[in-house]
């Protein structure tokens, strides 16, 4: 290895040692300036290696939302998410220019080394673009993967805490006290039913939006017909146990239906795991036989 070979390999060690340095010391609050679209100009919490690199690439991720590269909508899907794992714009975004500056760094690592190891720093340089768009995507999927669970809970905590609220209509309790009494534990629909109800204090029917937009999924026919009901009661409708009754035993039939189809898909791949896990324990018995030491059977 020639004098300059050695050097570049001591500078991507130096470059890589400062940078996890940094990495590892406490974060610090720093208020970054910039334009009115900027999350990050509120006095966001960023690691102090980032910062000296954000006006650098700042420019850089912005305009990456206008080719596609990262989703738009982020306070709406944010709310869907129910505020994890991120519960700020800016902790978003954030997040993304720590995956890009991750990016970035592994890319000028790895091109050094892959110059010094191969003679062209092609491979180093795609490792580190593959890095930087990992981590600049991270967010968004987690964030998806946060909308699919709590959709996934939300129906079956509305199902207890709808079946639990029926009984207190029936005894003559209002709407909001039904279901304040029916969503005091914990779950999904539970914690949502009670902001819902906190902000028809404070707002009246607005809150109808404000409870549409922060479900996990807007468009769930049983969230519209909650809705609707919610609306006909804080106008002075009536009738709400029964219009409850039926909207609790189509969402437990249709459950039921969910349950009953995810059962016959996976019934016939237990069976079978079944039947190999007996074939196995057959044979293992037997392989004795088959290689002539009968006196492990004890004949």
């Amino acid at each position: 290895m020639g004098g300059v070979e050695l050097g570049m390999v001591l500078a991507a060690a130096a470059a890589l040692g400062g940078f996890w340095a940094a990495f590892l010391r406490p974060s610090a609050r720093i208020r970054l300036e910039g334009s009115e679209r900027d999350p990050l100009d509120r006095g966001m919490a960023l690691p102090e290696w980032l910062a000296p690199l954000y006006p650098v690439l700042w420019p850089v991720l912005s305009s990456l939302e206008g080719f596609g590269v990262v989703r738009g909508n982020l306070p709406e899907r944010i709310a869907r998410s129910g505020y994890t794992p991120y519960a700020t714009v800016s902790a978003v975004w954030a997040a993304r220019l720590q995956g890009m500056a991750v990016g970035v760094a592994a890319m000028v690592a790895g091109a050094l080394l892959s110059g010094t190891a191969f003679g062209t720093p092609l491979p180093g340089v795609i490792a580190g673009l593959a890095v930087g768009l990992y981590g600049l995507m991270a967010p968004d999927w987690e964030i998806k993967g946060a909308i699919r669970e709590r959709r996934r809970r939300f129906r079956a905590n509305m199902l207890l805490v709808g079946a639990t609220a029926r009984g207190f209509l029936r005894v003559g309790r209002s709407f909001d006290d039904a279901f304040s009494r029916a969503a005091q534990g914990e779950g999904v629909f539970a914690n949502w039913v009670r902001f819902l109800i906190a902000r028809h204090n404070s707002v009246g029917l607005a809150a109808i939006e404000e409870g549409r937009r922060h479900a996990p999924d807007p468009n769930d026919p049983y969230l519209v017909r909650f809705l609707d009901m919610a609306r006909l009661a804080w106008t002075g409708g009536s009738g709400m146990d029964t219009i409850l009754e039926g909207m609790v035993q189509d969402l437990a039939a249709d459950m039921e239906q969910g349950i009953s189809e995810t059962v016959t898909t996976v019934e016939p791949l237990v069976l079978g795991a079944g039947i190999l896990a007996i074939a196995g324990y057959v044979l293992a018995i037997l392989m004795p036989v088959f290689f002539g030491s009968e006196a492990f059977l004890g004949f």
